[in-house]
C-alpha cells in the first residue's frame, strides 16, 4: 500500500510542538526528514492529552485533520488492548463480541487510520461538491452520476462510498435497522451495476442489521468502481473497499467512545 502523507499546517505542528516540549521548527524538520514520525508522534499520551482533553484555545488552534488523526490512533491503540468490542445489534443496543481481530488488523495500517481521521473531516468541514447536490443524499447523488464528465463522476462514486460508509460508522442506531425498499434498492444498486442477486443482499428481509449491510455493500461497489474508473485513484480505496465491515466496525468504536460518547445497553437475552 502506497504511504499516506499527514499534512500539517503551521498552526498543528506548533500546538504538537508544545506538547511535546520542543520548537516547531525542530519539529517540521524532523518530520520532513522522517514523514512516518507523525504516526508515533499521534500516538503519544502527552499529545493526546493536549488535543483531546486540553484548553480550549489548544483545541481551536488544531485543524479537524489532526484532531481526527490524533483520535483515531487513540482508538486503534485502545483497542490493541480490548478483548472484546460493542458491537450494534439495534438502536442504542449494543453486544460484546470477541471478534476484534479484523478491527485491529484494519487499524494496524496508518493509511487507513488517515483515510478514517480524513472521512470523518469531509463531513465535519465538507468541500464543494462538483454539482449542486445534496451530499447526505445518496439518491440525489446517485441521480447526478449520469449528468456529469467522468472526472466528476468519478469524485462523486467517492462521495457516494463516504456517505454509505459514514452513515453506517458514525450513525448506526439512525440506519441500522432500515431495510431498504426494492425501489430505492434498484436506484441505488443499478449505479454500479448490480446484478439481480446482489440486489436482493441489499433487501435482505431475514437480517438483523439490514440497514448495515446494504450500506456495507453499497460503499465497497461505490469505492470499488470509483478506482476502476482512474488509474489515479488511490489504490488505498480498493483496500478500504475489500475490508468494508471492519471499516465500518472501526467507525463504530470511534463514534461511540469519543463522537457519541454512547452508554450502550447490551442485548443480552433475558
Amino acid at each position: 500500500m502506497a504511504r499516506q502523507r499527514l499534512d500539517l499546517h503551521e498552526g498543528d505542528v506548533a500546538v504538537l510542538a508544545r506538547a511535546l516540549g520542543t520548537s516547531g521548527e525542530t519539529l517540521r524538520g524532523e518530520l520532513e526528514r522522517r514523514p512516518w514520525y507523525v504516526n508515533e508522534i499521534l500516538r503519544r499520551p502527552e499529545v493526546i492529552d493536549s488535543i483531546l482533553g486540553g484548553s480550549d484555545m489548544e483545541q481551536l488552534a488544531v485543524s479537524p485533520l489532526l484532531f481526527f488523526a490524533v483520535l483515531v490512533h487513540r482508538s486503534a491503540d485502545e483497542l490493541t488492548s480490548s478483548e472484546w468490542v460493542d458491537d450494534w445489534v439495534g438502536p442504542g443496543c449494543r453486544l460484546p463480541v470477541f471478534d476484534v481481530e479484523p478491527l485491529l488488523e484494519f487499524a494496524d495500517a496508518p493509511g487507513r487510520l488517515l483515510f478514517t481521521a480524513k472521512l470523518l473531516v469531509g463531513f465535519a468541514v465538507p468541500t464543494k461538491a462538483p454539482v449542486p447536490v445534496d451530499r447526505l443524499d445518496l439518491d440525489d447523488l446517485v441521480d447526478w452520476l449520469g449528468a456529469v464528465e467522468p472526472t466528476d463522476q468519478i469524485v462523486l462514486l467517492r462521495l457516494l462510498g463516504d456517505l454509505a460508509l459514514f452513515q453506517a460508522g458514525v450513525f448506526p442506531d439512525s440506519n441500522g435497522a432500515t431495510t431498504l425498499s426494492d425501489a430505492q434498492a434498484e436506484h441505488l444498486g443499478r449505479s454500479v451495476g448490480m446484478t439481480d442477486d446482489e440486489l436482493d443482499q441489499l433487501v435482505d428481509h431475514g437480517s438483523s442489521t439490514p440497514g448495515l449491510d446494504a450500506l456495507e455493500i453499497l460503499s465497497s461497489a461505490w469505492y470499488r468502481a470509483a478506482a476502476e474508473s482512474s488509474a489515479s485513484t488511490p489504490v488505498l480505496l480498493r483496500d478500504v473497499a475489500h475490508r468494508i465491515r471492519a471499516a465500518r466496525r472501526f467507525l463504530n468504536y470511534v463514534a461511540d467512545h469519543y463522537l457519541h460518547r454512547v452508554q450502550p445497553s447490551w442485548a443480552l437475552g433475558a
